[in-house]
């Protein structure tokens, strides 16, 4: 028997028709070229390809299996507001093939074929508007360049591993919906929900489980981030209609997910989007439903994106600051040295770390050197009048940063130095986020003895504050106007030595920063019998 070609127009309300070739013919099929109109409480049944061409259309309002392939070139629809309209793709002898070059517009659609694991091999476009029924057999359209497309206000049910789509996925609407997608012989729903009320949308999504580092980096990625899912990804793109915010959600499963991802803190799961302008992977946080094993962000959906987990630091850190000039004594123009210190206390890298040294009115920024117990971190630092500003992208776990800080001093009275620290995350403990440390700068002082008997006290001459000026001659005579010692640039030096006790005089010549000069005269008692 050859082929049958129908024109075919069914009313009756329960009739059944069977569409057969008998005889064992290769390609058998049967195709229709007119309008096919299934009636709702209507059974038919094809065990042979079904074909639509070109010229043909295809009502359901009815029943309709199809036990073989199926291809579309012409029109499927069904009456909207109908109570029927069921496609069911039945397995009856092998893989199905579902191809065309129109979409098939469908209501409810059954996909039951236990023959092969991929049992349908998707080549065309298949539109839901009801719900879509994967009971077996998964739905390959990835190597065959189909998709099936969910209207809005359809639903899809009982997805596993064993049925979901393998391939793309379109949404259309305004409504929630939660992919089934998958990929290697997983299910790995992901879902998209959109918020302006009425606004309608259109995207799609496929999952790849697979790495995603050949062509997204993992290791380029947001300071925040420790870690970039090794093992899948989706792809999400929005095609067209109403704005870009969109909530994404993915979920995750031990069976692809690796373990450094998952963890033992399920709150450290974020999703990251590939940042194709910063050509790195950007963190978009998430809320954790441990539950339903889903994290869901915020996301600005484009024509396409990429999106997958990250391991983030945690929510918390715990820095602390210390800062301390040891109580040295300062005189006026003497540099004064600071030690400043910054502890992660935390288990958690800390991001974003700012430190800021406010010095006090009467003090200047000279220099400073920076060491840290990894030997890892990395700075910048901003001088600012008399603010300094240490930017830190990543300050890592119990890690520690000493700054040697040198200022200098300008003129006597009390100064407060106040340093502060702080990070992108909470800090648990920011009572120690700030320190502070108080000293005196004295003023310029001419002792008026020295002891040089060899005990290493007060051997010498020194005038306390001689750095304040810019230069200095001093010249040193006996009572008899002789000089006895005359030195430039003069270096607290002066041990009389060679001379006998008594008293001597000295003129002290300074110049001043400003071009302004002065002069000092005063005595100076040389006795070898130690201090009392």
């Amino acid at each position: 028997m050859m082929p049958r070609r129908n024109k075919i127009s069914l009313i009756a309300s329960q009739a059944l028709m069977i569409l057969m070739v008998v005889g064992g013919i290769a390609n058998a099929q049967t195709t229709n070229h007119g309008l096919m109109t299934i009636k709702e409480g209507t059974t038919v049944s094809t065990l042979f390809a079904l074909e639509i061409s070109k010229d043909g259309s295809m009502v359901n309002d009815g029943d309709l299996y199809v036990y073989s392939h199926f291809r579309n070139d012409g029109k499927v629809s069904f009456t909207k507001g109908s109570n029927g309209g069921m496609t069911r793709f039945v397995g009856f002898s092998g893989i199905q093939e579902i191809t065309g070059s129109q979409v098939a517009e469908l209501n409810d659609v059954l996909f039951d074929n236990g023959n092969d694991q991929y049992a349908f091999h998707l080549g065309g476009g298949l539109s839901v508007a009801g719900n879509g029924d994967f009971s077996r057999g998964i739905v390959q359209g990835d190597e065959y360049g189909g998709r099936i497309i969910f209207e809005n206000g359809a639903t899809h049910s009982n997805t596993s591993d064993d049925s979901h789509v393998d391939g793309l996925i379109q949404k259309n609407g305004n409504d929630d919906f939660v992919c089934p997608v998958g990929d290697g012989g997983y299910f790995r729903r992901d879902g998209m929900s959109y918020s302006p009320a009425g606004v309608l949308y259109s995207a799609e999504t496929k999952y790849f489980f697979e790495d995603p580092d050949p062509s997204y980096p993992r290791a380029k990625r947001e300071s925040q981030i420790q870690a970039i899912d090794d093992s899948e990804y989706w792809v999400l793109s929005w095609i067209s209609g109403g704005g870009q915010d969109i909530d994404v959600m993915l979920s995750w499963r031990d069976v692809t997910t690796p373990a450094f991802i998952l963890g033992e803190e399920k709150s450290n799961i974020h999703i990251a989007k590939w940042n194709e302008e910063e050509d790195q992977w950007m963190d978009l946080g998430g809320v954790v439903d441990a539950e339903n094993y889903t994290v869901t962000a915020k996301a600005q959906l484009n024509v396409r994106g990429v999106y997958t987990f990250a391991l983030v630091q945690s929510g918390t850190t715990d820095l602390r600051v210390t800062k301390t000039s040891f109580e040295k004594v300062v005189w006026e123009g003497d540099e004064l040295e600071y030690e400043i210190r910054v502890q992660n206390n935390s288990e958690a890298n800390a991001t974003d770390v700012v430190l800021v040294d406010n010095l006090p009115p009467g003090t200047r920024y000279k220099e400073m050197t920076v060491e840290s117990a990894f030997g890892l971190l990395e700075y910048e630092l901003e001088v600012s009048g008399q603010t300094l500003m240490w930017s830190i992208p990543e300050f890592l776990a119990g890690d520690e940063m000493v700054i040697t800080l040198i200022i200098t001093t300008e003129k006597e009275g009390t100064i407060m130095n106040a340093v502060n620290v702080n990070s992108a995350e909470e800090d648990t403990n920011p009572e120690d986020n700030e320190d502070q440390d108080i000293n005196k700068v004295n003023k310029f002082f001419v002792p008026n003895v020295i002891t040089p008997n060899g005990d290493l006290e007060n051997d010498t001459f020194i005038i306390n504050g001689l750095n304040r000026f810019k230069e200095n001659r001093i010249t040193i005579f006996n009572r008899l106007g002789d000089h006895v010692f005359e030195a430039e640039d003069y270096q607290n030096d002066w041990a009389a030595k060679g001379l006998v006790d008594g008293t001597y005089f000295y003129v002290l010549e300074v110049l001043f920063e400003n071009g302004e000069q002065d002069e000092f005269k005063g005595w100076v008692q040389v006795t070898t019998d130690p201090l009392k």
